[in-house]
């Protein structure tokens, strides 16, 4: 167990969600999308945050795909180039927030084009 010194963000106890996106990381304009967070079981909200613009989307329609674990899906119906860019997951287990996962680069493919940060 690592003694780390960041407490800025949620407890050290928490475990760390993470974040995918069910169709892939490039993704066709116009294409539907699923983000998939996953943290430890009992989370009582998911958010995933946006971090060029710090925007977020919170949902507490958490589903359990095991005993130990809990996920929630945020989906873009239609992806526009104005999706591209860094997500990460967050969740919320009583009393506390957790720490950030790992960031996820959205690609979003036009037809001559792909567009990036």
């Amino acid at each position: 167990c690592s003694d780390d010194e960041d407490h800025s963000h949620g407890a050290e106890d928490l475990p760390r969600p993470s974040i995918s996106a069910e169709e892939g990381t490039v993704i066709p304009l116009g294409s539907r999308l699923t983000f998939v967070c996953r943290g430890p079981v009992g989370v009582h909200t998911f958010r995933l945050e946006r971090d060029r613009r710090s925007t977020y989307n919170d949902t507490e329609d958490v589903s359990h795909p095991s005993p130990s674990e809990s996920e929630a899906r945020f989906r873009i119906d239609s992806v526009s180039e104005g999706n591209a860019g860094l997500y990460r997951c967050v969740y919320y287990k009583s009393p506390e927030w957790s720490k950030q996962s790992d960031y996820l680069e959205l690609l979003v493919k036009g037809q001559e084009v792909t567009w990036a940060l």
